[in-house]
């Protein structure tokens, strides 16, 4: 676990499917698959596209995911 530098937030890192760590977000979300274009990632590094569960959508069967970062951070426009 660390901290943001940007916008001070607790976050993790998690390694990609092709060796890059990216920062994510702490909590893990339930991802609806088809349901959008949003990107997520497993803590095995595998990338998902979908979209955020609902509160009532979540559920033991849909898969459990991070989201990036890059996508909330406060202070997104000093990532690149």
């Amino acid at each position: 676990m660390s901290i943001c530098k940007f916008c001070g937030t607790e976050i993790d890192w998690i390694q990609t499917k092709d060796g890059q760590y990216i920062p994510i977000n702490f909590d893990p979300v339930f991802v609806i698959e088809d349901g959008g274009r949003e990107r997520f990632i497993e803590d095995t590094g595998t990338e998902i596209i979908g979209r955020l569960a609902r509160p009532e959508e979540e559920n033991c069967n849909l898969p459990v995911a991070f989201v990036p970062h890059v996508r909330t951070c406060g202070n997104r426009l000093n990532f690149r």
